[in-house]
């Protein structure tokens, strides 16, 4: 089973031991994008991976393509050009103190600026089962924007499982009309299989009302035919934090256990939830078995630093065997 991804890489700079970035002379560099920290987090689940992407066509393009590569996916269809590559710095949360992240310029990077025409997508998707896209390219440019409607249009010709994430950004769309964006959205779930997102994106992007959460999902998954839309909530009890997934099908709404939450990094916590949701289908574990495992990804994911879910099966695994009691993986 092959895995591919399309999306934009960043670079990330990470604040050291949770100061504040006026505080700090130095930071942490690291390779992260929804299309990395999917693709990272399933390679370890033991699948095949690869990164349809650009990076800049300099010394910084290659040290990330070498990071991308050292996750355990594969490189062959990245396109290399132009000399820029948007960036982020983050401050981590501390305490009562929430995580916080300062973009740098990204609609000037080698992703945004690389028309559709350059990318082999008949090639990419040829030895591929499965075809991730995330929401952002929407939003960025006119060339992401095409270059994943095309990816998408041929992956659902061709039989692909297309999985899409919303991803949506109200920070990343101050210039688009609420209207262009739901277009835009529109456009990309008539060749969806599988989506993740929230009611909120339903509610306020898509305008769908109705009686229920329940009652607006299968409104959702009905009109675009989807095989899944699925989902992670936060909660707060006691002030213990709390992280569940949810999904709906056409058998309607299944809810997971919300588990108990403790971040020390939140950044990456959809991928990880997604790229258990991608693991369950392939495996065609039940729905409760798949949410399970999801959720308890992404918490493992929450609890250690970078955006990338690094764990395998046997991890999750002995978390769910223990109920997240084991203190000692020997």
């Amino acid at each position: 089973m092959k895995i591919l991804a399309f999306g934009e890489a960043m670079l990330r700079f990470t604040v050291p031991e949770a100061m504040l970035l006026e505080q700090s002379d130095t930071v942490r560099l690291s390779t992260v994008g929804t299309g990395v920290n999917l693709l990272a987090s399933l390679a370890h689940m033991g699948y095949q991976t690869e990164l349809l992407t650009c990076l800049p066509d300099n010394a910084v393009g290659r040290k990330m393509a070498a990071d991308i590569r050292k996750m355990g996916i594969m490189d062959q269809q990245i396109i290399y050009t132009g000399q820029h590559i948007g960036s982020f710095f983050v401050e981590l949360g501390y305490g009562s103190r929430p995580e916080r992240v300062i973009y740098q310029d990204r609609l000037a990077s080698a992703f945004c600026t690389t028309p559709v025409e350059r990318y082999s997508f008949e090639i990419g998707l040829s030895s591929v089962d499965i075809v991730h896209i995330c929401g952002i390219t929407l939003s960025l440019s006119e060339n992401t924007r095409q270059a994943a409607f095309k990816l998408a249009k041929l992956a659902h010709g061709a039989g692909k499982l297309v999985c899409f994430d919303f991803n949506y950004r109200v920070e990343l769309n101050r210039g688009n009309s609420h209207e262009q964006m739901k277009r835009y959205y529109q456009t990309m779930l008539e060749s969806a299989d599988v989506v993740f997102g929230s009611l909120r994106d339903l509610t306020d992007l898509l305008d769908y009302q109705g009686e229920s959460e329940a009652a607006i999902m299968a409104k959702f998954v009905a009109d675009y035919q989807l095989k899944f839309f699925a989902g992670s909530k936060r909660s707060y009890r006691n002030s213990q934090k709390f992280f569940s997934g949810f999904c709906y099908t056409a058998g309607g709404l299944r809810e997971s256990t919300a588990r108990p939450l403790q971040i020390l990094d939140r950044i990456g916590s959809g991928d990880a939830f997604a790229s258990g949701i991608i693991t369950g289908i392939i495996e065609q574990w039940s729905l409760n078995e798949m949410l399970d495992f999801a959720v308890v990804n992404s918490v493992l994911a929450q609890s250690a630093m970078n955006d990338s879910a690094l764990f395998t099966k046997a991890d999750v695994h002995a978390y769910l065997e223990s109920d997240g009691m084991n203190e000692l993986l020997r």
